[in-house]
């Protein structure tokens, strides 16, 4: 599951770039995605139906819940109007990606304590480097 997961990651985020650099651009971005998160809670209901396990009790639910629906926005609406501003597919996604990661290596180490390496952080710096070398090309 470690890796299915990640690649079920991939898969979701290579169509959802492909579907948001298509989405026309005369339609109000909160229209758009407020039928696609419409759609989204259809196939999230009948994921609930079909996968009973864990608790469903919203007593169980923290601030986290809120977090996560203003990521999701952010994420959305960002992209959205970075595709209409004429952003470049990969350059997009590797951009907000590699910055992002940026921003959550400290974080990650700050306050979940997870493990900074050289490693670690020269896949970071070979990233950004990359990440350059693609917007100046």
């Amino acid at each position: 599951m470690y890796y299915t997961s990640l690649l079920l990651a991939v898969a979701g985020s290579v169509i959802y770039h492909l579907s948001m650099k298509q989405t026309p651009q005369n339609l109000n971005p909160f229209f758009t995605l407020a039928i696609s998160y419409g759609a989204a809670l259809l196939l999230c209901l009948i994921g609930l139906a079909l996968e009973p396990a864990g608790s469903t009790r919203l007593t169980d639910l923290n601030w986290s819940v809120g977090g996560l629906a203003l990521g999701i926005v952010g994420i959305e609406t960002g992209f959205l109007l970075a595709y209409r501003a004429g952003w470049n597919l990969g350059y997009a996604s590797l951009g907000s990606n590699a910055l992002a990661t940026m921003v959550l290596l400290p974080l990650g180490y700050w306050l979940f304590r997870e493990h900074l390496s050289m490693a670690r952080l020269s896949g970071a710096a070979l990233t950004l480097g990359g990440l350059w070398l693609m917007m100046k090309a």
